[in-house]
């Protein structure tokens, strides 16, 4: 058997930056879009819970999956902004965390 090769005019885009950065484009919309659809699915559903409660329980888990969708394309995408800032060597944002903060250092009397 012959392995596949990929024709020179594919390569470039697949190893590029622009490459991925495209492909995570489409991934961001292909999360919000089933975000919105499970959103839409979970509100119908909901409303069916005066005569079928089973539809309650799945428009809940709809519900939960479409909250998750969106929490995981807001880590995917600071994720990916952070991998990029430092490949291209800038500095990442600060953290404003209080657990990390340090404790200010006292101001020395000269006398």
């Amino acid at each position: 058997m012959s392995t596949l090769k990929l024709k020179s005019k594919h390569r470039p885009f697949c190893f590029s930056v622009k490459g991925h950065v495209k492909m995570f484009r489409l991934d961001l919309i292909n999360t919000f879009i089933t975000a919105v659809f499970l959103l839409i699915v979970a509100i119908l559903t909901i409303q069916e819970k005066d005569r079928r409660h089973l539809f309650y329980v799945g428009g809940t888990l709809c519900l939960t999956a479409a909250i998750l969708c969106l929490v995981d394309a807001t880590l995917v995408t600071k994720t990916m902004r952070n991998n990029i800032k430092r490949a291209l060597g800038m500095k990442k944002e600060p953290d404003h965390s209080l657990a990390q903060a340090e404790p200010p250092n006292p101001p020395s009397k000269n006398l």
